[in-house]
């Protein structure tokens, strides 16, 4: 078994007290030969722990198939210095792979009651709202502007190894040493995506609104810090740098309906196109009215509105027709001093274009 340690310089960016301790937490990830630890081999195990303005840098690497325990306990006896383990997709792999590798030696793993964070879990639903193609760690690592020098993907090393136990060639090792560190490299890279989803679901407060003939512009600031620059194009531009969150909202212009859910105290005015309430339309000639309808229970208002999103409504809400989905709200009866409604607003927004779960 070869055991390998390096130091590293601490530049990760995402401040990781907010998981916990940092001296407890142990980032780790692990090769393997195949799938499923009934018929494949554990070869290489990699972690990194914080060590104030240092990374610690471990691996152990089996150098025979008949290695597979002692690598694996010797990564047992380091990491039962720590509490929290924080991995990409290690819930779906590298965990029960070496859960299940402790069974068929009888191991005690001390894993058991450890706090996990997948870091792919935490951010997989970002995938759509950031036009994501791919949610694999190499793909999030370019979309940062991380480029590997590993040119090798798992797959391709299981050969490597198999190569390396029989030919004992140090730049073959070199090839699976470096595919593993550049995998833990690459996850604090990609731990900094965390930062998305604490900026997400932080205070905003509205810090400036402005118009011109075609658009709302809105500018928030949050509690926190989003270390890239981030576009976000829908019916909406979300323009996201630093702590500053960045609106424009098209302004629609045009005539629309305002519904009354209580449809059956109206009457619909036949010439009018509009309902009014039945203590107003019992003066009104029968000829021209008639008992309102969901669809036919409402007034028509010429106005500038902006969209509105989600289950949040505000006073009059307006559609174009009954059967659309889309509401909006008129922006002239908007108050921009009502901080409350502008941080809704915002939230149902973010939830909308799926930024929000």
């Amino acid at each position: 078994m070869k055991e390998i340690t390096k130091i590293f310089p601490n530049n990760i960016k995402y401040n990781l007290s907010k998981i916990g301790d940092i001296k407890k937490q142990l980032f780790f990830d692990i090769e393997t030969t195949g799938l499923s630890p009934k018929n494949s081999n554990l070869y290489l195990i990699g972690c990194i722990s914080i060590d104030g303005d240092k990374l610690i840098f471990k691996q152990w690497f089996s150098e025979s198939l008949s290695e597979e325990t002692l690598i694996l306990q010797a990564f047992y006896e380091y990491a039962a210095g720590f509490d929290t383990l924080i991995h990409f997709n290690g819930d779906g792999f590298d965990l029960p792979y070496i859960k299940e590798c402790a069974k068929q030696y009888y191991l005690f793993n001390p894993l058991e009651n450890y706090k996990s964070i997948d870091i792919y879990k935490q951010i997989r639903y970002l995938k759509k709202p950031l036009s994501l193609s791919h949610m694999n760690q190499k793909s999030l690592e370019e979309f940062l502007g991380l480029y590997r020098k590993d040119l090798y993907d798992g797959g391709t090393l299981i050969r490597f190894y198999y190569d390396y136990i029989e030919s004992k060639d140090k730049s073959i090792l070199a090839d699976l040493l470096l595919h593993n560190e550049e995998d833990l490299l690459g996850m604090l890279k990609v731990a900094e995506m965390l930062s998305f989803i604490d900026f997400f679901n932080s205070n905003f407060i509205l810090y400036e609104s402005r118009r011109d003939e075609q658009k709302l512009y809105l500018v928030y600031k949050s509690s926190e810090y989003i270390n890239y620059d981030l576009q976000i194009d829908s019916e909406v531009n979300i323009d996201i740098s630093d702590n500053k969150l960045n609106i424009s909202i098209p302004i629609l212009k045009d005539e629309l309906k305002y519904f009354f859910d209580n449809y059956k105290d109206y009457y619909y005015l036949t010439i009018e196109d509009y309902a009014i309430h039945k203590s107003i339309g019992e003066f009104v000639d029968k000829a021209v009215k008639k008992k309102a309808t969901r669809q036919t229970a409402y007034i028509k208002q010429i106005s500038e509105f902006i969209p509105c999103y989600g289950e949040f409504l505000i006073g009059e809400n307006f559609r174009k027709d009954y059967k659309s989905k889309q509401k909006y709200i008129d922006l002239a009866k908007l108050n921009f001093d009502d901080k409350t409604f502008f941080n809704r607003y915002l939230v149902e927004m973010l939830k909308q274009f799926k930024l929000l779960k």
